[in-house]
């Protein structure tokens, strides 16, 4: 009798370990949401996820991400973008025969689901309060683009306090942000970020076919908070997206998220920077250069950081435009123009009108509108500002 006791708790602990084993081998991988059963109804995945059902993967070391990012927002605070914090994508999961645990990075503390059922292509889990999350085996398209080097995001505002920031990245590691309003940093910086991190942002370069990505993408609807994101190689605009409203795909997006929130989680060096000079439009007699896109300014602006200061008096220099000073919190709009200033350019020197009015000159090296195919003629349409308006680019 106790022969036949001790083979069965033998095959017990065999059936238990195989299970395991198997569990651990089947859910490597990504994973997408599909729906949520609640006594017995079905319910469509819940707000925030009608847009991006969560999209989870397992990696083999028990690393779990969460494509979607871990934030942490402020409870009862009607301002509570400026203080979100975005703790990444990245936690820890581990399974124990038919239990599957994930590292809240919030507490810090594992927290349990029951594994109902896994196989290859389904995955199903049971919270504590019953819940049956169900998601299916997901394979991310891969893309082959072109060699991108640097990656520049601009975050613009809504109608409340939408994050308004600007980040520039190399495949070096090198970051530059420009934090104007509503985030935990307001002003200049620049890092180095670490080579795991940096080769994580180029890496999702491989899940974004950007020659078939749209230059435009809006929903109809008004106050809503719009993003550019500019592609480089070798120095040259490969390509710019603008997003009005979260319309564009969920890679793109993700990308955006990742890079727009590095500098919450990067070694800050402050760079003592008073009224960058952002510009829109420049035109000459007869022809102009259309910085409308935030991210393209702020490219522009991010190499002139490196630009050489010169002696050339720029007499004959034919692009006209303006920027915009910093502005002071309690700024009387009705005399803006006292916030602009000049600059005149051929591309490749910039002479720029300071705070006192007087002027500065810089050589960039090379002619960043013939490089980048920004000249187009001039013919007045009615979305152009005449030659001595303003750029339409605001703090």
């Amino acid at each position: 009798m106790k022969s036949i006791r001790y083979c069965f708790l033998l095959m017990l602990i065999t059936i238990s370990c195989t299970s395991e084993k198997e569990n651990k081998k089947n859910i490597v991988g990504e994973w997408i949401f599909t729906e949520i059963k609640i006594e017995n109804s079905i319910e469509e995945p819940p707000v925030p996820f009608l847009l991006d059902p969560p999209n989870i993967i397992f990696c083999a070391d028990g690393t779990y991400i969460n494509k979607n990012g871990f934030f942490k927002i402020p409870e009862n605070d009607d301002r509570w973008e400026n203080k979100t914090l975005y703790l990444g994508e990245k936690t820890k999961y581990k399974i124990l025969e038919d239990s599957l645990s994930f590292l809240n990075p919030f507490t810090n503390k594992y927290e349990a689901a029951k594994v109902v059922k896994l196989t290859p292509d389904t995955l199903i889990l049971k919270q504590k309060d019953k819940s049956l999350f169900t998601y299916v085996r997901h394979i991310s398209k891969q893309y082959k683009n072109i060699n991108i080097d640097k990656i520049v995001v601009s975050k613009a505002s809504c109608y409340g306090t939408c994050p308004v920031n600007s980040t520039v990245i190399d495949n070096q590691g090198k970051l530059i942000f420009y934090g104007q309003r509503f985030n935990t940093q307001e002003g200049f910086f620049q890092a180095h970020l670490s080579k795991q991190i940096t080769e994580d942002i180029f890496k999702e370069l491989n899940t974004i076919g950007i020659e078939g990505l749209e230059k435009h993408y809006s929903i109809n609807a008004s106050d809503m908070a719009s993003t550019t994101i500019t592609f480089i190689s070798n120095g040259k605009i490969v390509k710019t997206i603008s997003d009005y409203g979260s319309r564009s795909p969920f890679e793109l997006r993700r990308l955006i998220r990742n890079i727009s929130y590095l500098y919450q989680h990067s070694d800050l060096k402050e760079m003592i920077i008073q009224d960058p000079i952002l510009v829109g439009i420049l035109q000459s007699k007869t022809q102009k250069v259309g910085l409308i896109n935030d991210s393209e300014s702020f490219y522009l602006y991010s190499e002139l950081l490196n630009a050489q200061s010169t002696g050339n008096n720029a007499e004959k220099l034919p692009f006209t435009g303006n920027y915009q000073l910093d502005l002071p919190e309690n700024i009387d709009y009705k005399k803006m123009d006292f916030y602009e200033r000049l600059i005149y350019t051929d591309g490749r020197i910039f002479k720029i009108q300071l705070r006192d009015k007087t002027f500065k000159t810089l050589d960039l090296g090379y002619n960043f509108f013939k490089k980048n195919n920004l000249i187009e003629p001039r013919n007045y349409p009615k979305e152009v500002l005449p030659p001595n308006s303003p750029a339409r680019f605001s703090k």
